[in-house]
C-alpha cells in the first residue's frame, strides 16, 4: 500500500512540477510537428510540384506512414535540389522521428546516413 501512495505522490508531484513544461511535447504534438517540418522541407514549390505527396504528408493518420513517406519525400527533394542535399533533408527529419518509433527502425541504415 505504501509502495502505490509513493507511486501516486511522485506520479502527481511530476504533472505539476514546474519542470513538466519544459518536458518533451506529447507524442501527437511531434507527429504533428513532424509533419510539418516535412511539408516546409518540401516547401511551397514543392508542394505544387508534388501534389499527391504533399497532400499524403497532410492526411497520414500515424507516424508510421510519415516514416514510410521518407522516400518518396526523398525522390521529390532530389528532383529539386538534388541528391546531396536531399539526403541531407532526410537525415535530419529521420533524427526527429527518434522516440517516436522503435530504436530498430531508427538504425544508421535507415536514416540514410551511409
Amino acid at each position: 500500500m505504501k509502495t502505490l501512495t509513493r507511486s501516486l505522490k511522485n506520479s502527481l508531484f511530476n504533472l505539476f512540477s514546474p519542470t513538466g513544461a519544459t518536458a518533451e511535447p506529447p507524442r501527437r504534438q511531434r507527429v504533428e510537428q513532424l509533419r510539418v517540418a516535412m511539408l516546409d522541407t518540401l516547401g511551397k514549390a514543392g508542394c505544387e510540384d508534388h501534389a499527391r505527396l504533399a497532400s499524403k504528408l497532410q492526411h497520414e493518420g500515424d507516424v508510421l506512414g510519415l516514416w514510410y513517406s521518407r522516400s518518396e519525400l526523398m525522390a521529390a527533394l532530389a528532383d529539386m535540389h538534388g541528391e546531396t542535399r536531399a539526403r541531407q533533408e532526410i537525415a535530419y527529419l529521420s533524427e526527429r522521428f527518434r522516440g517516436l518509433l522503435p530504436q530498430a527502425m531508427l538504425a544508421e541504415k535507415h536514416l540514410g546516413t551511409h
